[in-house]
């Protein structure tokens, strides 16, 4: 018996590498705030977390700080080019110092439900391009219980040994202002680089506008280290560009395939 279950554990061994063996090139959505065009592999999962983030932003003399853990993007693979993503926070924690008080409160994020749908250069080719439609659904007590919703458009493509990505997006949100849906949405620009074999790089510009119109620019930058074909650990940053934007952020994660 012990012959045979040995047999049968070397059988699916053999079987599990040879499927690994015929998977894409691991692609995430992560560090970077542009998406990867590729999807997650039919009848495969994906993990893509954020460890540990932390965010401050001061303005008029109150101090704004956020922390957050396991900041989770979980992916499955429906077709060949058509992949179902659904992310949320299980522990978020706001903070508030003005005048010396502190005042905080924690929760769970809302919960986003998205896909992404590529429509080419899924399996390799000079450039790739992506459709992610998004709804947020309320959920926690640090949510505005309203329900928000976009679109998001991502290309990427090669130039002169560097990974080049590009992305716009359009999101339908509450103006508080108002008491009504609006419009905000964002552009980003990246340049990925390898510094060695498993180690990998990037510089990325992020443009953002709110409901009211203005513009909060940044600069974000991380590097990656690719464990193995399946697994990949991260650290990134983002810093304002301006007095307007939230001042800087960090974190750090991890992107598992099964």
């Amino acid at each position: 018996m012990k012959y045979k279950l040995r047999l049968f554990s070397l059988g699916m061994l053999f079987f599990v590498s040879a499927a690994q063996a015929d998977l894409r090139p691991l692609a995430a959505d992560r560090p970077d705030a542009t998406e990867s065009p590729q999807t997650v592999d039919k009848g495969h999962w994906q993990i893509e977390t954020t460890i540990l983030g932390f965010a401050q932003d001061k303005q008029s003399g109150v101090t704004f700080r956020s922390f957050e853990a396991f900041n989770t993007n979980l992916k499955y693979g429906l077709t060949d080019s058509v992949d179902i993503h659904f992310v949320m926070t299980p522990y978020v924690k706001e903070e508030v110092e003005q005048n010396g008080v502190m005042t905080s409160q924690s929760s769970y994020s809302d919960l986003e439900v998205r896909s992404k749908i590529n429509l080419w250069g899924n399996d390799g080719g000079d450039s790739a391009m992506a459709l992610l439609p998004y709804l947020k659904l309320p959920a926690g007590k640090l949510s505005n219980d309203k329900v928000k919703g976009g679109l998001i458009i991502t290309f990427g493509t090669d130039l002169a040994g560097f990974g080049v990505g590009i992305q716009a997006q359009l999101d339908s949100v509450y103006n508080k202002t108002k008491d009504e849906m609006d419009f905000s949405g964002s552009y980003t620009a990246v340049l990925g680089y390898d510094l060695a074999e498993k180690v990998g790089g990037y510089m990325e510009y992020v443009g953002e506008f709110d409901v009211e119109g203005d513009y909060f620019p940044y600069a974000s930058f991380g590097a990656t280290y690719q464990m193995n074909a399946n697994q990949q650990w991260d650290i990134g940053s983002k810093a304002a560009l301006n007095d307007e934007g939230q001042d800087f952020e960090v974190f750090f994660g991890l992107t598992q395939r099964y």
